[in-house]
């Protein structure tokens, strides 16, 4: 799978010297919430654009535009999206789904999208959720983040009008770390080539999120 291939290119290119801090891939990402035709909720719409060198680096690895003429072919947007959507079975997408205060399991990728601009590969596709749920009177936050901190993910507004119901907003909230988070990310920055994150599920201290509240 692609994104495990990532982290272990990443963790290669750490020992090598070519990078020497945490995290390695960056990624501006996006994130809608769809509702049925009953208001309840059923999937998330969520989208990857990622920084240039790894960008780079996916042309690479899946021998992206052949020709060299700068676009991609339905082959390469096929492989893309094998390579992002099909995920081993243990593996979230670093994805994190929160409901009344509890963890919400999701689904599997479907409706997967492909786009390149600016020199940037986008990957977009649904997660449903479990099960549908109504979300009256209840607060819904959205993460996205992975757990070794491989990937640093920032969560900018959807440049599409997300189509809430009346009663529904939805916010952004960015990291804002306090002291001794700050103090940490620095620690992390500062690792060795040969060291990597001892602390369990430190991206999670590090991810912004969406609150969705209805009601």
């Amino acid at each position: 799978m692609l994104r495990i291939f990532m982290s272990v290119l990443s963790f290669a290119m750490c020992l090598s010297g070519i990078a020497k801090a945490h995290p390695h891939i960056f990624v501006d990402a996006s994130s809608a919430f769809i509702f049925d035709e009953h208001g309840k909720l059923q999937a998330l719409r969520i989208s990857w654009t990622y920084d240039e060198f790894t960008t780079l680096t996916l042309f690479e690895t899946l021998d992206l535009d052949k020709d060299g003429d700068g676009v991609l072919n339905d082959a390469d947007h096929a492989a893309i999206i094998d390579g992002e959507t099909n995920w081993d079975p243990e593996y979230k997408g670093d994805v994190y789904l929160e409901v009344a205060g509890k963890d919400y399991p999701l689904g599997r990728p479907e409706a997967g999208a492909v786009t390149f601009e600016n020199n940037r590969i986008e990957v977009s596709f649904n997660l449903p959720l479990s099960d549908q749920v109504a979300v009256t009177d209840t607060t819904v936050l959205l993460r996205l983040y992975d757990p070794g901190f491989y990937y640093a993910y920032t969560i900018l507004p959807t440049l599409d009008a997300t189509d809430l119901p009346e009663r529904c907003q939805a916010e952004i909230v960015p990291f804002d770390p306090n002291a001794t988070e700050r103090a940490l990310k620095e620690q992390l920055a500062a690792l060795s080539r040969e060291d990597t994150p001892t602390q369990q599920n430190v991206g999670r201290l590090f991810s912004d999120e969406v609150r969705l509240t209805c009601g």
